[in-house]
């Protein structure tokens, strides 16, 4: 039984990872990150025909459930994994360097490559994308309301976990 439900969450995962590489190809612009949480959760219902087809018994109630939320933190783990080399400084300085002739670079063009610069600019572009931010003309940066309630959620979260900046 084990054995099972471990393909099953593997085939759950693949078919995610492959319908996100699809729409990727097919609309290079959209933002990745909405596409891979549109894609998890309009394919919920597979995660439920499939659970039943695959260990060919009828699922209860809490075995349905129970594969849409393996299906649905599956999509989670891969939206955390793809946002992973572009959030974290570490990851995205080891890639810069693989993707670098030879795998070496100096820490200037390492600088030029990926910088400050480079990490918040990226950022905005991506909040304003997800229409978290405006930016103004004069490159002001405004919340729009779903930033602001976003932000709530954040924040509050930060507050109940006692997470201080990293700063």
């Amino acid at each position: 039984m084990l054995t099972s439900l471990a393909v099953a969450v593997l085939v759950l995962l693949a078919l995610q990872v492959v319908l996100v590489a699809l729409v990727s190809a097919i609309r290079p612009r959209a933002n990745i990150y909405a596409t891979i949480v549109l894609v998890s959760v309009l394919t919920a219902p597979v995660a439920l025909l499939y659970g039943t087809h695959h260990l060919g018994q009828r699922l209860g109630p809490d075995g349905r459930l129970y594969f849409v939320l393996i299906h649905l933190a599956l999509g989670g783990f891969l939206f955390h994994f793809m946002t992973l080399p572009d959030r974290s400084v570490t990851l995205r300085i080891l890639v810069e360097v693989l993707l670098a002739p030879g795998h070496a670079l100096s820490t200037r063009e390492l600088g030029t490559r990926y910088g400050v610069k480079t990490m918040i600019t990226s950022r905005l572009e991506q909040l304003s994308a997800a229409r978290f931010i405006e930016i103004s003309g004069d490159r002001r940066i405004a919340l729009t309301g779903k930033g602001r309630a976003f932000g709530r959620f954040v924040t509050a979260g930060r507050k109940l976990f006692g997470i201080a900046s990293a700063n």
